[in-house]
C-alpha cells in the first residue's frame, strides 16, 4: 500500500530550500516507514553489500557505511516504490520527474569520534545539472552531541564545486578543475552555519552543492543511525567523474544522457518499481 506523506510541503519550506540549500521538514515521514528502515538497516550492516565498509575507527564506536541497498533489499526497494520521498524530491528540485541516483547508509555507533569532513554531495556523484537533492533520514533522535550535521546556509549559491575530501586523502590528489574548500572550522564566525535537532521521522533536504558536515557521535549511549538518498530531476545528466565514488556497476550510460535506466530509475511519478515488481 502507498504510504502518502504524513503533512503536505509548505511554500514556505520550498522557499527556505531554495534560498538556504537545506532545509528540515518535520514529520514527513510516519513511523511505519520509520520502523521498516531501521529493520532493512540492521539487516544491512550483518550483511553488507559490495560497498559496504567500516570507516578507520578513531575510537571505540563504529562508522559504518554502504550503497545501494534497494537493488537488493526489498524493503529499500519497497521505500522507493511506495513512500512519499520521491514525490517530495520533484517537489523541492521544480521537477516533473526524480530519478534515483543512490541510497546510502551512515551509521556512527555510541564513542565514534569520526567526523565527517565539511563538503559538497555533487562533486562526488554521477550527475550533472541544478536539480539535484539528496534527503538525509535520521532513524535516531539526533544532536549535535550525537552527529547531526551542519550546513553553510546559501553555499549551494555561491557557483563553486569544491575539491572533494575524505577519509583517505590519497584518493583526490589528482582531481581537477575544483577550488581548494576553504577553511571552515578555523572561521565558523565568519559562515552562516545551521544544525538541526531532529527526530525521527524529520527528513532533511538539501541541494547537492550545499556545504556541509558533521561532528563524531560523542555520545555513550545513543545511535546515529541515518540514511541518505539522493535524487536526479529533468535538467540532469550522466557524467563519469575521473576519482571519487562509482555505481555500482555500468549504467549502460554515457556523458550527456538523461536517467531513467534500470540503475538510475524514475521514481516519480511511479513506473514499475511501484507495482508487483518492487514487492
Amino acid at each position: 500500500m502507498i504510504k502518502e506523506a504524513a503533512r503536505s510541503l509548505t511554500a514556505e519550506e520550498l522557499r527556505t530550500y531554495n534560498t538556504d540549500g537545506v532545509v528540515c521538514l518535520r514529520g514527513i515521514l510516519d513511523q511505519h516507514w520509520v520502523g521498516e528502515l531501521r529493520r532493512a538497516l540492521d539487516e544491512v550492516l550483518a550483511n553488507p553489500g559490495p560497498q559496504g565498509k567500516n570507516y578507520p575507527d578513531m575510537g571505540s564506536g563504529r562508522f559504518g557505511y554502504d550503497t545501494f541497498m534497494w537493488t537488493r533489499h526489498p524493503a529499500f526497494r519497497r521505500f522507493q516504490a511506495d513512500s512519499p520521498l520521491p514525490e517530495v524530491a520533484a517537489k523541492v528540485m521544480g521537477s516533473a520527474h526524480a530519478y534515483l541516483m543512490v541510497d546510502l547508509a551512515f551509521v556512527k555507533e555510541p564513542n565514534t569520534p569520526n567526523p565527517t569532513p565539511w563538503h559538497q554531495d555533487q562533486p562526488y556523484g554521477w550527475y550533472e545539472g541544478w536539480q539535484v537533492c539528496s534527503f538525509w533520514v535520521p532513524l535516531d533522535p539526533v544532536t549535535i552531541e550525537s552527529g547531526a550535521l551542519e550546513w553553510v546556509r546559501g553555499s549551494h549559491r555561491w557557483g563553486k564545486w569544491y575539491k572533494p575530501v575524505g577519509f583517505d586523502p590519497a584518493m583526490y590528489l589528482d582531481a581537477p578543475g575544483f577550488e581548494t574548500l576553504p577553511d571552515i572550522e578555523a572561521d565558523r564566525a565568519g559562515y552562516d552555519i545551521v544544525h538541526y535537532d531532529m527526530q525521527p521521522g524529520d527528513v532533511l533536504a538539501h541541494h547537492l552543492l550545499t556545504l556541509h558536515g558533521a561532528p563524531g557521535n560523542s555520545s555513550t549511549d545513543r545511535r546515529r543511525r541515518a540514511l541518505a538518498f539522493r535524487y536526479a530531476g529533468d535538467d540532469a545528466t550522466y557524467i563519469e567523474r575521473p576519482v571519487g565514488p562509482k555505481p555500482i556497476r555500468d549504467p549502460g550510460l554515457k556523458r550527456g544522457d538523461h536517467f531513467g535506466c534500470e540503475l538510475f530509475p524514475q521514481v516519480w511519478p511511479r513506473t514499475r518499481l511501484g507495482g508487483a515488481e518492487a514487492r
